[in-house]
C-alpha cells in the first residue's frame, strides 16, 4: 500500500508525456502478463487432451458384429450402443456427402479445421435469439469431439478440440476426414455411421440412396434424439395420434417404431440449403422435396432368423471367451469387443436343424399333457405344506403364488406374518425370504394349472440398500429409517395386509414349466454343435436367458458311469469279458449301493453290468481300480482342472465333508454340484470320435473387422483315448440301446446310448451318438430338490419324438483289424461251451487283439435231473422222470447271510444229491410188483381160456 502511495506521488511529478510513457509501459505489461496466464492455461489444457494415433482414426470406431449360420447367412447383426459398419469414400455416392457438408459445414473445403465466419455468424445468431440455437463446430471439430473428447460445454473442452481440430487437418485430407466423419456420427436409434443409418432407416446400402433420403439422414446430427425420421417405443407409451411404422427387438423388449414429424421437417431445412449453396439445381430440388420419403421407410431387423435367442446367446457367449483368450482380458471386456469391434462371427448352427428342434419343443406341453398327474403335477412328486406351497423336508422350494402374490404380482403379507414396531421397524415372518450370497431373495412363487402342470414364477431379490435389512431364523426385520426415507417402500389394505412396492423388486410374469428340459446336437467330424435348446421358452427373444443345456449343473447319475468307471477300467487291463458279482455289499459299514432295478443279478460281465447300468459294480470295480483313476480322465476331460476353484467338481481339500472323492460321486454321479449337458455330450463325442477331443463349440472362425481370421477352430482336437478303448466303449453303448437300459432310444441299430439318472431321480440324462451326430438330452425339474415321477422309458419316449427328423440313418464302419470277436459265457467271462449257450448265457464279445480269453466256460454243467425227488438222477430213475438240463454253479459258495439274506437272481440251488426215490431197492419192488401184475394177468388168461375149452373143447393140463 505504501510502494503504491509512493507510485502514484512520483508520477504526479512526471510531465504528460513521461506519464502516458509510464501507463503504456505498465498496460503492455499487464497485458502481457493476462497473456501469459492465458497461454499457460492453455497450454496446461493442450497437455491434458487424451493421446491420440491420427493415422488408425477409424480404428478407434464401435463396429456392429455379425454373425453367420452354418449355411452362411446372417443369423444376427449384434446389437450393440452402437451399431456401425465403416465404408470406404469413394463408396459413399456424392449427393450423400454434399448433404452433410450443407447444412453441417458448408465452408468445410475452405477452412483448417476452424471457421472463425462460422463461429463469428454463431454467436451473432445465438444473440438475436437470446440462446443458444447454433454451434460453430466445424466437421473436425465435430469428428475429434466424437472420437477423443466427451460433449461436456466447457471452454477446457472446447480449447482441446480446436487443438485436435488443427492436428486432425495437418494430418489427413479432406476425403479422409469426410470419410471418418460419416463413419462416426450419431444419426439416431443406434446408429453410428452412413452405411448403418442407411439399413436402419431404409434397409438399403448407402450407394443406394437418393437426395431426399441422403438430406433426411443429414438432418440427423442437429440432434439423434430429436431428428431421427423414428423413434422407438415401449408398448405403454403408445397414444392414439402415434403412427406406427413397425417393431424391433432390442434386449428382449419389443419397441414400436413410431414415425417422427420432426425429422421430415428437419429434411425440407436441409434440401433447400443443398439448392442455395448450388449443391443440386432447382429440378433436382423440387423432385427431392416432392419425394414420397414415407414409403422409402423400410425399418431393419437385426435378427434374420426366426430362432429362439438360445442359439444365438450361445454363439455370442462362446465368441466372447475365446476373443478374451485371445486378446488376454477378462470375459467381460471380451463381450465389449463382440458388441463394439466389428467382427464376423461364423457359426456352425444349422438353421434348418435348430428350427426343427424348436417346433418340436413347442409341442413339449402337450408331451407332458398325456403323463401322470399322481405325484402332484405332470412327471413330478411333490410335498406340500399345510400351507400347499412346495417343499423338501422343512425347506420351501416355491411358494403357493396365491399365498404370495395377488394377480398383479403385488407382493401381499398377511396381517398376522408381519408387525410394525413403535420405532418403525417392519419384521417380516421368515417364510418367504432366502439369503443368496449378499441379497435377501424372495422365494420363488408356483401354481398348477388347469392341465395338472407345475408353473413357476421366478421372483428376484428385495431391492433395498446395504444394512437396511437383517435376515434372523425367524424374521426378516427392515430398519424403520429407511422405511421413513423411501416412504413408499409399503402400504396397508383394508384387510390389514401388507403390500410391497413392485418398485423394490423384480418378477417374471411368465410362468417357467416344469419340468424343463435341455437337448445339443454336435457334428462328430469335427465337434461342432449344429443344434441347441436351453429350455422350453424357445419362443423367448430375449436376451441373456437361462440356458440349461450350458449353464445349469446337475448331478449326472450313471451318464458319466462309462467314463468315471467303465473307461479307466479298460485301460487298466480290464476287458468286456471280466466279470463281477452283483449282489449286496458293504461300503465303510453300510449296506451300499442298491439298483435301481430293486434287485441284484449276481454274477455279470462288465457289458453286461453297463447294459443294466448296476451301481453295485460300478463301485465294485471303481474300489478296486482307486478313485484316483476315475478323477484322471475327469482331468482328461476339463471337469477337473489343477487351480482349485476354476472348476466345479469338489475337491476334499476344498470340502472336507461334502466332496466328490468319493464312490458315491464318481462311481454314481451323484456329485455336489455335477456337471452341464455341455460337458457330458462332449464327452460322448469324444468316444464316438474315436478317442479325439473336439472342443465343443458352435463358433467355426472369428474375423477381426479388417477381415483377419483370429479364431479358428476348424482343426482343434486333442487325442486323450486311444482308439482301442473308445471302440470297445461305443460297442457297448450300441448294444446297450438294443437290448440294455437304453433299448429303444432312436429304435436304430445306428445309434449307440446311455442312460443316466441320480440317487434323487430329479435329473435324466440321454446321450448317445450315430456315425454323424452326438445327441444328448437333459430332463428335470429347475429345482434339483423335485424328483421326476416317470421312469426311462418316458425319457426314451420323449428323446426319439426330438430326434425323429434329425439323419442318423449311416452305418456305423466295419470293426477295424486290431478287433476280435469270441462267443464267451456271460457268467464266467470264458470262451462258451454248448452248456452255457444251451443255457442262454453266451453272446458274441468284443476284444482288443491278444485279450481275448483263451479258456472255457466252467460253471455251466449238465445234469439229469430226477423230475420227481428234484435230485441227480441215478440208474434207477426211469428214463421218463428224468430231464436233461444245464445249471450254473457259481465258483464260490454264497452265503446269503453275509449278504443281509439276499439271494442274487442267478442263484441256483445245484443238487448234491442223487435222488432217493428211486433206489435199487425200489427197482426191486417195482420189478416184483410187476411180475405179480403180470402173474395175476397170466392167471387170468388161462381162466378164460378153460371156460371157453369147457364149452367147446376137450381140456388138457399142462404139464410143469
Amino acid at each position: 500500500m505504501k510502494n503504491l502511495k509512493i507510485f502514484i506521488s512520483d508520477l504526479k511529478n512526471l510531465n504528460k508525456n513521461q506519464r502516458i510513457k509510464v501507463l503504456l509501459l505498465t498496460l503492455l505489461l499487464i497485458i502481457v502478463l493476462i497473456f501469459s496466464i492465458f497461454a499457460a492455461m492453455i497450454v496446461s489444457i493442450i497437455s491434458k487432451t487424451p493421446s491420440t494415433d491420427l493415422e488408425s482414426l477409424t480404428d478407434s470406431f464401435n463396429q456392429s458384429s455379425y454373425i453367420y449360420s452354418k449355411e452362411g447367412n446372417v443369423l444376427e447383426k449384434i446389437e450393440s450402443l452402437e451399431y456401425r459398419t465403416l465404408i470406404d469414400i469413394k463408396d459413399i455416392p456424392k449427393n450423400v456427402q454434399d448433404a452433410f457438408v450443407a447444412i453441417e459445414d458448408h465452408r468445410f473445403y475452405k477452412h483448417s479445421g476452424l471457421d472463425p465466419i462460422g463461429i463469428a455468424s454463431s454467436i451473432v445468431s445465438n444473440i438475436k435469439s437470446g440462446a443458444l440455437v447454433r454451434g460453430g463446430s466445424t466437421i473436425t471439430q465435430q469428428l475429434v469431439r466424437s472420437v477423443y473428447l466427451s460433449n461436456q460445454k466447457t471452454l477446457g473442452r472446447k480449447i482441446q478440440e480446436a487443438y485436435l481440430a488443427l492436428r486432425v487437418e495437418d494430418e489427413m485430407t479432406k476425403s479422409e476426414i469426410l470419410e471418418a466423419y460419416l463413419n462416426r456420427i450419431n444419426l439416431g436409434q443406434g446408429a453410428y455411421g452412413i452405411e448403418a443409418a442407411c439399413q436402419t432407416y431404409f434397409s438399403k446400402d448407402v450407394d443406394e440412396i437418393n437426395t431426399a433420403e441422403a438430406a433426411l439422414l443429414a438432418g440427423i446430427p442437429k440432434s439423434p434424439t430429436n431428428y431421427p425420421p423414428f423413434k422407438s417405443v415401449p408398448g405403454e407409451f403408445l397414444q392414439d395420434d402415434f403412427h406406427i411404422i413397425g417393431t424391433r427387438i432390442v434386449d428382449g423388449e419389443e419397441l414400436y417404431l413410431v414415425l417422427n414429424k420432426d425429422a421430415f421437417e428437419r429434411q425440407k431445412v436441409v434440401l433447400k440449403r443443398m439448392y442455395e449453396l448450388g449443391y443440386i439445381d432447382l429440378q433436382e430440388y423440387e423432385r427431392a422435396k416432392n419425394y414420397d420419403i414415407l414409403s422409402s421407410l423400410n425399418p431393419k431387423n437385426f435378427k434374420n432368423h426366426n430362432m429362439s435367442s438360445y442359439s444365438t446367446d450361445y454363439i455370442k457367449k462362446e465368441a466372447s471367451k475365446y476373443l478374451a483368450s485371445f486378446y488376454k482380458t477378462s470375459l467381460e471386456e471380451g463381450e465389449h469387443k463382440l458388441f463394439t469391434g466389428g467382427y464376423k462371427v461364423y457359426s456352425t448352427i444349422d438353421e434348418n436343424l435348430q428350427g426343427d428342434l424348436e417346433s418340436k419343443y413347442e409341442e413339449f406341453e402337450n408331451f407332458l399333457s398325456n403323463k401322470s398327474s399322481t405325484g402332484g403335477s405332470r412327471m413330478l412328486n411333490l410335498s406340500f405344506d399345510e400351507s400347499q406351497n412346495i417343499i423338501y423336508d422343512d425347506e420351501i422350494l416355491y411358494i403357493n403364488r396365491n399365498n404370495l402374490l395377488d394377480e398383479n404380482f403385488n407382493f401381499i403379507i398377511p396381517k398376522e406374518f408381519y408387525n410394525i414396531s413403535s420405532h418403525g421397524d417392519l419384521k417380516i415372518k421368515n417364510i418367504y425370504f432366502k439369503e443368496v450370497g449378499q441379497n435377501i431373495d424372495i422365494i420363488d412363487a408356483y401354481l398348477i394349472d388347469d392341465n395338472k402342470i407345475l408353473n413357476t414364477f421366478e421372483i428376484g431379490s428385495l431391492q433395498i440398500e446395504d444394512g437396511a435389512c437383517e435376515l434372523k431364523n425367524d424374521y426378516l426385520i427392515i430398519d424403520g429409517s429407511f422405511l421413513n426415507n423411501v416412504g413408499d417402500f409399503y402400504t396397508i389394505d383394508n384387510n390389514k395386509n401388507l403390500i410391497i412396492s413392485k418398485k423394490y423388486y423384480n418378477y417374471n410374469d411368465k410362468p417357467v414349466l416344469q419340468p424343463q428340459s435341455a437337448m445339443i446336437v454336435a457334428n462328430n467330424e469335427n465337434g461342432f454343435v449344429e443344434g441347441i435348446i436351453g429350455g422350453l421358452d424357445v419362443n423367448s427373444k430375449n436376451a441373456k436367458i437361462l440356458n440349461r443345456a450350458t449353464d445349469s449343473y446337475r448331478q449326472p447319475g450313471s451318464i458319466i458311469t462309462p467314463f468315471t468307471v467303465y473307461l479307466p477300467a479298460l485301460l487298466n487291463g480290464k476287458t468286456l469279458s471280466s466279470v463281477y458279482d452283483d449282489v449286496p455289499i458293504t461300503v465303510d459299514g453300510n449296506f451300499w449301493p442298491a439298483n435301481y432295478y430293486n434287485s441284484f443279478k449276481g454274477l455279470m460281465t462288465i457289458r453286461r453290468a453297463m447294459e443294466n447300468s448296476s451301481n453295485v459294480i460300478a463301485a465294485e470295480i471303481l474300489q478296486e481300480i482307486g478313485i484316483h483313476k476315475s478323477m484322471e480322465i475327469l482331468k482328461a476331460f476339463d471337469v477337473i482342472k489343477d487351480n482349485e476353484g476354476k472348476d466345479f467338481f469338489i475337491k476334499q481339500s476344498e470340502n472336507p465333508k461334502k466332496h466328490d472323492e468319493n464312490l458315491d460321486a464318481l462311481a454314481l454321479g451323484n456329485m455336489q454340484v455335477g456337471l452341464t449337458l455341455s460337458q457330458i455330450s462332449e464327452m460322448y463325442s469324444t468316444i464316438a470320435n474315436n478317442g479325439v477331443k473336439k472342443e465343443q463349440t458352435a463358433i467355426l472362425r472369428i474375423e477381426d473387422s479388417s477381415g483377419n481370421i483370429i479364431i479358428d477352430n476348424s482343426k482343434k482336437s486333442k487325442k486323450i483315448v486311444d482308439e482301442k478303448y473308445a471302440f470297445l466303449l461305443s460297442d457297448v453303448l450300441k448294444s446297450n440301446s438294443i437290448r440294455g437300459k437304453s433299448r429303444g432310444v432312436n429304435n436304430s441299430s445306428t445309434f449307440a446310448s446311455y442312460i443316466g439318472q441320480n440317487r434323487e431321480n430329479s435329473d435324466y440324462f440321454i446321450s448317445g451318438f450315430s456315425p454323424k451326430y452326438t445327441i444328448s438330452m437333459w430332463v428335470g425339474a429347475d429345482s434339483p430338490k423335485i424328483s421326476l415321477a416317470s421312469n426311462s422309458n418316458s425319457i426314451v419316449e420323449l428323446f426319439n419324438l426330438m430326434t425323429r427328423d434329425i439323419d442318423l440313418a449311416t452305418e456305423f464302419p466295419e470293426d477295424p483289424s486290431y478287433i476280435l470277436t469270441r462267443s464267451i459265457s456271460s457268467k464266467s467271462g470264458k470262451l462258451s461251451t454248448k452248456e452255457s449257450q444251451y443255457a442262454g448265457f453266451s453272446y458274441r464279445e468284443k476284444f482288443i487283439s491278444g485279450t481275448e480269453p483263451t479258456e472255457y466256460d466252467d460253471l455251466f454243467k449238465k445234469y439229469l435231473i430226477c423230475d420227481e425227488s428234484n435230485k441227480i438222477a441215478t440208474q434207477f430213475c426211469p428214463s421218463e422222470s428224468v430231464l436233461y438240463t444245464v445249471m450254473f454253479e457259481r465258483p464260490d459258495v454264497y452265503d446269503a447271510r453275509e449278504h443281509f439274506g439276499i439271494y442274487p437272481d442267478d442263484y441256483m440251488t445245484i443238487p448234491k444229491s442223487y435222488c432217493d426215490i428211486h433206489t435199487r431197492e425200489w427197482v426191486k419192488e417195482n420189478e416184483e410188483e410187476e411180475n405179480s401184475n403180470k402173474d395175476n394177468s397170466d392167471k387170468d388168461n388161462k381162466s378164460s381160456k378153460t371156460t371157453k375149452t369147457t364149452k367147446g373143447t376137450k381140456s388138457t393140463k399142462k404139464k410143469s
